[in-house]
């Protein structure tokens, strides 16, 4: 066959067979039987023998025939023509196959893994694409391949083989597949940088993981670096000298808390946090009964004594814990319940928001007032104002509550907190992030101080730039020390929570006036000055939601004299006061009684007070920052939302205020929308983030520049 210049191999013609989606010719099949590998493509005598293969070179017109070794080539003008005799292809031997995969490039490993046959007395390893042709072995002999073997083989694959191109493709790095792959006999080879192609060895371990290395004999400790290496870089393999390792660098996650610090490198104090938990005892758990069948006048719920007796077992093993039940779920009188069991001579430190010591002082006095003498309340701010009366006193528990207020590590209120001293921390939230991850950090750095370094450690490896790693990492190092349940996990018998979007028209004067705000914005901010860009972009999207307040005030009006008469109560929360005051012009007009929550509002227990006990007021006004937690609301069964949030977590937490514990209808939510508007957009983006938004899946009450231009323009 014809010596050209260009050196033409064996996978440059199959590669460009099927890279235009066709089996490989009869030609390239013959010289894949041949053993051969590269031009210039000499076929054995022994093979041209054979009537199939003369058939071949028949049809070839570029052939040549070497008459002695020394002899020059000359061409064959015209091949003899030969018969092709079938008894002598079903005499030839035949052996049974392997299956053998090739992997070129490790960085994408699981994507089109060459698929090939390899027998034992070949002397290449076979396209995968059957042919009748005889191959010539070691020993010099013709052989047949074994057809239904192949057939065998292929069917392993199963759908994630292409034909077409004789390749293997996973959709991921499923090393589980591969894995039972070799189980059944096929062969893995790997390229290197050198393009030589090395036997790649499979390997188990215990915790279900699974990777292949060329190294028959490795390290598992090392294997575990080089694995957590893999995921913090986003890589699916590793090479080291001079070998290649290739794995799933999900499975970084697979392994404990305790053996990641460790990979880490994590500080001694850090790797004691993660260190075997000590139980409860079963005589623990009897004292832990008795004393709240002795000292709580409260029956729990069996989920809020399983929050007990977790709260017992984190103190027993000097864990600071976060108790972040979702709204409505008790977390208070889980709280009072462990405060009994830690015995009468003991100081507590309750800090709160302002709006919610009343709340704390009441629920104690209501279920264990012998706690009383043992407890001091104070708010965030008084703390923060007088800490100097605190600092002297080295309490045994302080009970954090509504943490999101001290989620930034820089404010005078956090740092006052860290200066206390205690046996025992324990943080109260029912959203433990509300802006980033951090957040859930900063109450960690303060629960436990070691988590500091830890803290310091990730983002020192840069994985805070890769959101999906932080967020993963933190959750596997976070979680131990985290109890959350969801109402629909633990109450089957709380009524449904419906929500309904009410959208409202605006007539033809409210949609010039909206329009006119909305072209104001535009040009203000096509023109405004770079520097000023984020600020011009707030104050158009406060304009235009404002534009959308009064086309809503009738609407509310009429919905709140229809659950009057219906003898409803009704919750009403706006970001806007302004909007609430002239609300509460309206329904003075219409002689409905109602209450007021701002976040001018002292002594904040009397309305709420009022609300729940007084059924001749039918409305509470609340402002969604002042009042959207701590409050328990649950004689009203409506809410009104008259103007949006983007954080799901902010309305939840105001929804939560009447769809809690000790409700007994159905709550009816309320979204009021104006049609064509910026808010039709805010809805939008609240539905994008709450797909996300879970414990370890930040949403952010912080506007990104760019989701503000979506939403103005």
């Amino acid at each position: 066959m014809a010596p050209f210049q260009r050196k033409v191999t064996l996978s440059d013609l199959l590669a460009d067979a099927s890279t235009n989606g066709l089996h490989p010719s009869a030609l390239c099949q013959l010289i894949n039987h041949a053993g051969l590998i590269s031009q210039p493509f000499c076929i054995d005598s022994r093979l041209v023998c054979h009537p199939l293969v003369q058939r071949i070179l028949q049809d070839h017109p570029y052939s040549y025939v070497k008459a002695t070794p020394k002899s020059s080539l000359k061409r064959i003008a015209n091949p003899p023509s030969f018969i092709h005799p079938s008894s002598i292809v079903s005499n030839l031997a035949s052996s049974v196959p392997s299956g053998v995969l090739y992997i070129d490039n490790p960085a994408s490993w699981h994507r089109n893994i060459k698929v090939r046959f390899h027998y034992n007395d070949a002397l290449s390893d076979f396209y995968p694409t059957y042919s009748p042709l005889p191959y010539l072995s070691s020993l010099g002999s013709l052989m047949q391949r074994n057809e239904q073997a192949e057939i065998e083989l292929l069917n392993m694959l199963g759908e994630d083989y292409n034909s077409a191109t004789a390749t293997l493709s996973f959709k991921d790095t499923d090393t589980e597949s591969l894995a039972e792959l070799t189980k059944k006999g096929w062969t893995l080879y790997v390229s290197s940088p050198n393009k030589a192609a090395y036997r790649l060895y499979y390997h188990h371990e215990s915790s279900g993981i699974n990777w292949f290395s060329t190294d028959q004999d490795v390290d598992q400790s090392e294997f575990a670096h080089q694995l957590l290496d893999g995921y913090l870089h986003r890589r699916n393999y590793h090479e080291y000298d001079g070998h290649i390792i290739l794995f799933k660098k999900e499975d970084a996650t697979i392994s404990d808390d305790k053996t990641l610090a460790q990979q880490l490198d994590a500080s001694f104090d850090v790797r004691q946090l993660y260190a075997d938990s000590l139980p409860l005892t079963n005589a623990e758990i009897n004292d832990i009964k008795t004393t709240l069948t002795n000292q709580l006048h409260a029956t729990l719920r069996p989920y809020q004594l399983d929050g007990v007796m977790w709260l017992q077992q984190q103190r027993k093993n000097n864990h600071g814990c976060l108790l972040a039940d979702e709204m409505g779920l008790g977390k208070t009188i889980q709280i009072i319940a462990h405060l009994c069991c830690l015995g009468n001579d003991r100081q507590h430190l309750i800090i709160a928001p302002t709006s919610l010591i009343y709340n704390w002082q009441n629920e104690v006095s209501r279920f264990a007032p012998q706690l009383l003498q043992q407890l001091t309340f104070v708010s965030y701010d008084m703390l923060r104002i007088h800490l100097y009366e605190y600092l002297p006193v080295f309490y045994d528990t302080i009970i954090i509550d509504e943490a999101q207020v001290i989620k930034n590590r820089q404010t005078k209120k956090y740092q006052a907190i860290s200066q206390l001293h205690c046996k025992h921390k324990i943080i109260l939230t029912g959203t433990p992030i509300e802006n980033s991850i951090d957040e859930l950090w900063s109450h960690f750095i303060m629960l436990m101080p070691p988590m500091q370094s830890l803290y310091h450690h990730l983002h020192a490896l840069g994985i805070q730039a890769v959101p999906e790693v932080y967020i993963t990492l933190s959750s596997k190092f976070l979680k131990p020390f985290i109890l959350r349940r969801e109402k629909q996990m633990v109450l089957q018998d709380l009524p449904d929570r419906i929500e309904k979007t009410v959208y409202i028209e605006l007539n033809e004067s409210e949609r010039i006036k909206y329009k006119q705000v909305h072209a104001t914005i535009l040009q203000a901010f096509a023109s405004g000055i770079s520097g000023r860009i984020s600020s011009l972009a707030l104050e158009g999207l406060l304009r235009l939601r404002q534009a959308c307040i009064a086309p809503k005030y009738q609407t509310v009006i009429d919905y709140i004299e229809t659950f009057r008469s219906e003898g409803r109560k009704v919750l009403l929360f706006s970001q806007f006061v302004s909007a609430l005051h002239e609300l509460e012009a309206r329904l003075s007009s219409a002689d409905i009684h109602f209450v007021t929550l701002y976040g001018d509002t002292r002594n904040r227990d009397i309305p709420v007070r009022q609300f729940q006990s007084d059924s001749s007021i039918t409305v509470f006004l609340i402002s969604l920052k002042a009042g959207g937690f701590g409050l328990n609301l649950t004689s009203a069964d409506r809410v009104i939302l008259l103007d949006d949030w983007w954080n799901p977590a902010v309305e939840d937490q105001a929804m939560a205020r009447a769809h809690r514990i000790g409700q007994k209808n159905n709550v009816l939510v309320l979204r009021l929308v104006c049609k064509d508007t910026v808010e039709e957009k805010i809805l939008q983006l609240q539905a994008q983030k709450r797909q996300t938004v879970d414990l370890f899946n930040n949403t952010s009450e912080k506007l990104t520049l760019e989701e503000i231009q979506a939403l103005i323009t």
